[in-house]
């Protein structure tokens, strides 16, 4: 519920703007330039998350479509509830861009890390072998994405990601409750861009 209500609030600048005139892309005079975000933040959930807290995202573009993102639930540091969750930090590759009748549709890949949590989250990321409680482990991930930029208002913009990806925990066995070393996720994530 919290989560819908978010992405409520972040949407409707997009439903407000009644009064600008409308592009519904029939327009053939009407050129379409690309969308390029610079920072977005996003909220939504995620397959590996079970906190009740939303997941999210903070996305940084660097340059030459590479950038850098973060994804969480923000566990020991907004709040400290115990729970499932997986904590992702990654570099990003846009490799296709594709302009739609309203915004543009970007593909990109991700490599870096992710850190498996159970329990209370302690400082630091322990790679290997979990950590002194057996309650998170960290290790590797690849993901892919799909992202939609939709233009709302001046340089601001209503972003869409949607991801899935592989993370490999070595020490995943180890934790107090075991798991298995390969760990899927997905997530899907909506807020705003500029």
């Amino acid at each position: 519920m919290r989560v819908a209500i978010l992405v409520a609030i972040l949407a409707w600048p997009v439903v407000a703007r009644g009064d600008e005139p409308i592009d519904d892309g029939t327009d053939p005079n009407i050129a379409h330039a690309p969308v390029t975000n610079r920072i977005n933040l996003r909220v939504g959930g995620a397959s590996t998350d079970d906190t009740g807290y939303p997941t999210i995202c903070m996305d940084v573009r660097i340059a030459a479509g590479f950038g850098v993102e973060s994804c969480g639930t923000g566990q020991a540091l907004l709040h400290n509830e115990p729970g499932n969750e997986m904590a992702h930090f990654r570099a990003t590759y846009t490799f296709l861009e594709r302009s739609l009748w309203k915004g543009n549709l970007h593909a990109r890949g991700g490599l870096g890390f992710a850190e498996l949590q159970l329990g209370i989250d302690n400082p630091g990321f322990k790679f290997g072998s979990p950590d002194q409680d057996r309650g998170s482990v960290a290790g590797p991930e690849a993901s892919l994405s799909a992202q939609w930029l939709l233009p709302m208002y001046k340089d601001f913009d209503f972003v869409v990601t949607g991801t899935a990806g592989l993370a490999y925990f070595a020490g995943a066995p180890e934790l107090a409750t075991s798991r298995s070393e390969l760990q899927s996720f997905a997530s899907i994530e909506a807020g705003i861009g500029w």
